[in-house]
């Protein structure tokens, strides 16, 4: 815990205790006793000492980082969010618990409100001196201007839960068992006098597990203590990344897997809603020609049941090549489609590019349509990032692991379909 927290806890708590008191005395309906008021007057002046304290804390770090702001000249500086999360790197790295890192922005709520647009500035750049994480060249040792953030490279992405999954998320891992109706009961006609028809409701069940994904890694405890890098946020997001991005991550499982010792894909209990006429085998054929183009599209619309169709999660889910590809239909003069020239949509729909769906292939289904809120999500207790200063203590390294336990499956089989290409 840093001093101003510190501080923080030590104002709230007297502020607390003054407030216990007088409630108290209002309740019982008696005047505060000699004992109650100089208790009273302690906690007062406490939290008084403390949020003068917080006050002259404050004043000391903006009268730093104003005098910072003047040496740069106007150049652009860390911003706040980047030296908080150094700094809780660090002390996260250096404190002896094995709690999970958290990650997060939230700033501060007492900054003042005048403090020049170079310290509030969001780009996020200063010229800093570091060396190379091995030493093991005489070039490597020297320092070197590095830019402060690391630079993520940009990796594809799972749509799947964002086109409007159901995602359950459970305390423990434990089988999650989930109903589901097959067939309604049959109404009839029933004249008068006559039995009723008795009907009963078809009932199923759908079994989510937990299929533990996890990745592992080591830093040195140099790079720990020594980057300037806002090195935390990028171990995290890049270990959280790879969970569902990895070759082996849960993103390809959520639309292929199998079902046995990985989640249920998307397209495993999809239904077939379009095959295509000759001549997509890698395309949807020419537009203005019957049952090809936009015709296909929204055939595999016209495939799922009205409910489906009609529902706000209702999307088409594609990966980019797919997505370019119903772009670039043309109408017979050369035009772009009406209905596909619109971000993010395609015939009024939403779209979402997700790169483990196949690419346009004889007999692939390449296009999924439906009600993706039918699609559950089963995650336990979220995502895990924790840390370890000892199991690798001789060699002076810090452990990382991350961890997310989960299970997919379409729940109601009727609600998304599937175009299929034919050469």
């Amino acid at each position: 815990m840093t001093l101003l927290d510190d501080l923080r806890t030590k104002r709230a708590t007297a502020r607390a205790a003054a407030d216990e008191i007088l409630t108290r005395s209002a309740d019982s309906g008696e005047p505060l006793s000699t004992d109650d008021a100089a208790a009273h007057a302690r906690a007062v002046a406490d939290a008084t000492e403390a949020a003068d304290a917080i006050e002259a804390y404050l004043a000391d770090q903006v009268a730093e980082l104003r005098a910072g702001a003047a040496r740069t000249a106007g150049r652009p500086v860390l911003t706040r969010q980047s030296a908080d999360t150094m700094k809780a790197f660090r002390s996260a790295l250096k404190s002896r618990y094995s709690e999970p890192i958290e990650v997060y922005s939230e700033l501060p709520d007492e900054w003042s409100d005048d403090l020049p647009e170079v310290i509030h500035g969001r780009t996020g750049r200063v010229q800093v001196h570091t060396r190379d994480t091995l030493k093991t060249t005489a070039t490597q040792a020297l320092s070197t201007d590095v830019y402060t953030n690391i630079v993520r490279h940009l990796v594809e992405t799972s749509s799947l839960m964002a086109a409007g999954a159901t995602v359950v998320t459970t305390a423990t891992g434990e089988d999650l068992v989930i109903p589901k109706s097959t067939g309604f009961v049959t109404s009839n006609i029933i004249g008068e006098g006559q039995s009723i028809t008795e009907s009963d409701p078809t009932l199923a069940t759908v079994t989510l597990k937990s299929f533990k994904y996890a990745n592992y890694f080591e830093i040195s405890r140099e790079l720990a203590d020594d980057t300037p890098t806002n090195l935390l946020d990028f171990l995290a997001t890049q270990a959280a990344l790879s969970l569902g991005l990895g070759a082996n991550g849960y993103g390809d499982d959520l639309i292929n897997g199998t079902g046995t010792t990985q989640p249920r894909g998307l397209l495993l209990d999809a239904a077939t809603g379009v095959t295509g006429p000759v001549g997509t085998g890698t395309s949807l054929g020419a537009q203005g020609t019957t049952n090809q183009g936009t015709d296909a599209l929204w055939n595999l619309v016209g495939s799922v049941a009205e409910p489906y169709a009609e529902s706000p999660s209702a999307a088409f889910i594609m990966r980019n090549a797919s997505n370019i590809i119903v772009r670039k239909l043309r109408d017979t003069t050369g035009q772009p489609v009406q209905g596909l020239t619109t971000r993010g949509q395609i015939l009024g729909y939403p779209s979402y590019v997700d790169p483990f769906m196949p690419a346009m292939a004889n007999t692939v289904e390449s296009i999924a349509f439906g009600d993706m809120s039918k699609y559950f999500v089963r995650i336990v207790n979220g995502v895990r990032f924790e840390r370890s200063d000892d199991f690798r203590f001789q060699d002076d390294l810090v452990a990382f692991k991350c961890i997310i336990r989960l299970d997919g499956a379409l729940v109601d089989t009727g609600a998304v379909k599937t175009f299929v290409n034919t050469t």
